[in-house]
């Protein structure tokens, strides 16, 4: 015979908390909601739901425009950290000549390694930032040291947007191998006015996107 107080066997059931006195009166109440009420309430709530919705794309909103603006400040600095290093350049060149012609051949081949090391500076390979949203300068190169992945999330076919995964999108383009790890050259385009298609390639399947406004195209770098 079954025990309802045998908490042992397998019909044993947790027992179901009763409703507060008021909840129970307060649910009867609303069962009795006129139909004026019930549709006033539905708009009530649509509204509110509405005005979330709104306000959440009003924050991302703010946090793309947020994004964008920071990648152009770090951009703006980056050109004038390099035009720093080209006008070091400008005038180290001439100087190591003049000592040269001078027979000051110490100073000169000192002035010479200098400007070596600057025009590295100027020219280096720089590390995978993961994408390159910090390098929107249309009609810019840069050069990247990655290693080819296909996990990220890229948008885009042979253009892709200045969000997406640099090492992804690099395996799309066939310019690295999945795990192999190469130099890319990565030039910045506008993409106003441009569809954004996905595909798959080489392992790795990209997505469809709407209006953007930087984007980049890869080939081998040297």
């Amino acid at each position: 015979m079954f025990d309802p107080f045998d908490d042992s066997g397998p019909n044993f059931r947790e027992p179901v908390e009763p409703l507060p006195e008021a909840q129970k009166i307060l649910l009867g109440l609303l069962s009795e909601l006129p139909e004026e009420a019930q549709t006033l309430i539905g708009k009530i709530e649509s509204d509110l739901t509405r005005l979330r919705d709104q306000a959440a794309d009003e924050v991302a909103a703010v946090r793309n425009d947020a994004a964008f603006k920071i990648a152009d400040i770090e951009a703006k600095a980056d050109q004038r950290e390099r035009a720093v290093l080209r006008h070091a350049m400008d005038q180290l060149e001439p100087l190591q000549k003049s000592l040269f012609r001078a027979g000051d051949l110490g100073a000169a081949l000192a002035t010479f390694v200098q400007t070596q090391a600057l025009k590295a500076r100027l020219n280096d390979v720089l590390p995978d930032p993961g994408n390159l949203l910090r390098f929107e300068q249309i009609g810019k190169s840069f050069c990247f040291r990655v290693q080819g992945k296909t996990g990220g999330p890229v948008w885009g076919t042979d253009v892709y947007t200045s969000d997406s995964h640099l090492a992804t999108a690099a395996v799309h383009a066939g310019v690295v191998e999945n795990g192999d790890e190469a130099v890319v050259k990565a030039t910045m385009v506008d993409l106003t006015g441009q569809a954004i298609r996905g595909s798959m390639r080489h392992g790795v399947m990209t997505h469809d996107w709407g209006p953007y406004r930087v984007g980049y195209r890869l080939c081998r770098g040297e």
